[in-house]
C-alpha cells in the first residue's frame, strides 16, 4: 500500500466515524451506504484493489438493506444479522489495516512533528489539543483536527 494523501486520510478517518455512527445507533443504514459509497469514490490514493474489496462489502449492504426494504428479507438465505454484522467488521478492518498501513511509515509530504510532552502526551501542532499516545508508529493523527504528523519519539 502506498501512502495516502493528506485529503484521504481524512476521507478514510470520515469512513471510520460513519461506520461507528452507525454501530452506535446515530445513522440510518441507507445513510451508512449512500455515505461510504461517496466517501469511496472520492479517494484518489487508494490502490484499486482495496476499492474494489471495499465496494464488495458496501454492496452487500446494499442488498440486505433492499431486502428489508423491499419485503423479501423473510427469504434471506441465512441469518442477515449475521451477514450485515460480517460486512461492517470486515470494513472495519479494511479501515483499521489501511491506516495501521500509512501510521507505520514516515510521510515525507508532512513536515510538521506532533510535540511531546513527557512521559506520554502528545500535542498538536495545529489545534493545540493533547492525547496520550503509545505507539512507536511513524506517524500519528490529532483525534481533534484528524491531521498527520510524524511521531517525535
Amino acid at each position: 500500500m502506498h501512502v495516502l494523501n493528506e485529503y484521504d486520510l481524512k476521507q478514510v478517518r470520515l469512513i471510520e466515524k460513519k461506520i461507528n455512527a452507525f454501530e452506535n445507533d446515530k445513522l440510518y443504514f441507507i445513510d451508512l451506504i449512500s455515505d461510504l459509497s461517496g466517501l469511496l469514490n472520492a479517494l484518489e490514493s487508494v490502490f484499486d484493489s482495496w476499492k474494489d474489496d471495499f465496494q464488495a462489502e458496501v454492496n452487500n449492504l446494499e442488498m440486505i438493506h433492499d431486502s428489508i426494504e423491499d419485503g423479501s428479507i423473510s427469504k434471506w438465505k441465512g441469518d442477515f444479522r449475521k451477514d450485515l454484522h460480517n460486512s461492517i467488521s470486515k470494513l472495519k478492518k479494511m479501515v483499521a489495516s489501511i491506516m495501521e498501513e500509512y501510521l507505520k511509515i514516515p510521510d515525507l509530504n508532512i513536515l510538521e512533528r506532533a510535540i511531546k510532552v513527557p512521559p506520554n502526551w502528545l500535542i498538536c501542532p495545529k489545534c493545540n489539543d493533547a492525547w496520550e499516545f503509545n505507539t512507536s508508529n511513524a506517524m500519528v493523527v490529532c483525534p481533534k483536527c484528524e491531521c498527520a504528523f510524524h511521531n517525535p519519539e
